[in-house]
């Protein structure tokens, strides 16, 4: 049963249950302790927070929104019991998922963690996260992000993921180093084909010290735009592009389609499903710039997208 006393606050986590009894938190900000190497180091503590985003059995947890609020978990041993009717068997954490645990502090790589952690409470599930810090690429090189969630907007892909998954973008300020989900995954709807040069997505995860640099550990994309090589194999004909009013997509047949629009912080703006060969979208009252496009249809594995600019 969920806590009916979590309050949740956009621009913090605040939660309580009153029926749960805690250890005594240590706020994250302090295990961080603003500063390069935690002054906790080697101490062991216990913290609260929502998970952010999680890689099976590491995750990042995070208390309050932006900088020196995040940390990186270890949590191999960590398992969240069946909760009927939301899930029945055990589980590992996952992105939503409230959890008071109790570790101890390490600097690995420069990097603050949490090892040798266990389960203190299961406070709440299924919470929405925070929105991540807005950075430029050049300002990604900052110890206090570093556990916490950030974002990227306009990224263009510069080198596809190598063996281990790492693959860099830039937006113009500096290049940035990318690890993690959307590189190969198949069965990714944003992107199945992972990143391509000359695509460019929004780019949100959480910011890993790696030694001497920063690395963005990638939760999600949104896609805003796919490299010239690829828009070739996008089945669907869309004109005039750019556009100052209405917008003509041209399939080769009339099945049923689901078409969305997206502006360029990725949020949906226009959903419509028709079941023609032809769909005009009057975009007369937008607000100039790029907007990304996703058309899919049931009887089809792969999906038609792109990009159109209002000028």
């Amino acid at each position: 049963m969920k806590c009916p006393s979590t309050l949740f606050l956009a621009s913090a986590l605040l939660f309580s249950c009153s029926a749960a009894t805690f250890a005594q938190t240590t706020p994250i900000i302090d295990v961080q302790g603003e500063v390069e190497t935690s002054p906790l180091e080697g101490q062991q503590v216990t913290v609260s927070g929502k998970v952010t985003e999680y890689f099976g059995d590491t995750f990042y947890l995070q208390d309050d929104y932006g900088a020196w609020n995040g940390l990186f978990i270890h949590g191999q041993d960590i398992v969240i019991p069946g909760n009927p009717p939301y899930w029945s068997g055990e589980r590992q954490p996952e992105v939503g998922d409230v959890l008071t645990l109790i570790g101890t502090v390490a600097e690995v790589d420069g990097n603050t963690e949490l090892l040798d952690v266990s389960l203190v409470e299961f406070v709440d599930f299924w919470n929405a996260t925070p929105a991540g810090v807005w950075l430029t690429a050049d300002a990604f090189q900052d110890e206090q992000y570093e556990g916490t969630r950030v974002r990227i907007d306009a990224a263009t892909i510069l080198t596809s993921p190598d063996a281990n998954g790492f693959w860099t973008v830039t937006d113009g300020t500096a290049e940035l180093t990318c690890w993690g989900v959307d590189t190969s995954d198949a069965g990714n709807d944003e992107d199945p084909d992972g990143p391509t040069p000359g695509d460019i997505y929004q780019i949100y995860g959480a910011l890993h010290q790696r030694t001497d640099d920063y690395v963005l550990h990638v939760g999600d994309i949104d896609v805003l735009a796919l490299s010239v090589e690829r828009l070739s194999a996008v089945r669907a004909e869309v004109f005039p592009n750019p556009a100052s009013d209405l917008i003509t997509w041209n399939f080769p047949d009339s099945r049923l389609r689901n078409l969305r629009i997206a502006d360029a912080r990725g949020r949906l703006i226009y959903e419509v499903k028709f079941h023609s060969s032809t769909f005009v979208w009057d975009a007369a009252r937008l607000s100039r710039g790029t907007y990304a496009w996703t058309c899919s249809s049931p009887t089809e594995a792969n999906h038609d997208r792109g990009h159109v600019v209002l000028n």
